[in-house]
């Protein structure tokens, strides 16, 4: 049987929990709006046309809080297996090309992301007429943890590496 590897998880254990509660929160809160929104269709009630619009919002958060929490555990895509049967210097080298790779397309994300939000962010929203940059925030918010996580780990790269 072949023995599996699975990356590193690096990234601060604050943050993680931060966003592991937010989450799931925020999942809560999809999954009652929807709930509602359906019983409510169901039954033909009216007023709580607003619950498809905050299952909408709240799921789109979840998904970027989820794929921070992917990266920040490793569980990202990644050629882990692959990566293990170098030798330990080039791991680390591919390591740090990694966490910069992140870093300059998360810095890009972040700079459009503020753009969206300058030029649209006080649009609102179809019906509970929030600004749409509710939204826009969760992208602004993603990019800027994990340009975050970019830094962490390349102050740690160069940390641990003084070290050894």
């Amino acid at each position: 049987m072949t023995t599996l590897h699975y990356a590193r998880s690096s990234g601060p254990a604050w943050l993680r929990q931060l966003l592991m509660w937010a989450g799931c929160l925020l999942f809560l809160l999809t999954l009652g709006s929807t709930l509602l929104g359906i019983v409510a269709r169901y039954f033909g009630w009216n007023g709580v046309e607003w619950t498809f619009e905050t299952a909408e919002i709240s799921f789109i958060w979840v998904t970027f809080i989820g794929a921070t929490l992917a990266e920040l555990r490793g569980e990202n895509v990644r050629f882990t297996s692959l990566v293990t049967l170098l030798p330990v210097a080039v791991q680390r080298a591919l390591d740090l090309f990694a966490t910069l790779v992140l870093l300059g397309l998360s810095g890009w994300l972040l700079q459009s992301a503020i753009r969206v939000l300058d030029g649209s962010g006080r649009v609102p929203t179809p019906v509970m007429r929030l600004p749409s940059g509710i939204i826009t925030l969760s992208l602004v918010s993603f990019s800027a943890m994990l340009m975050f996580v970019s830094l962490w780990r390349i102050w740690h790269f160069f940390r641990k590496g003084a070290a050894e």
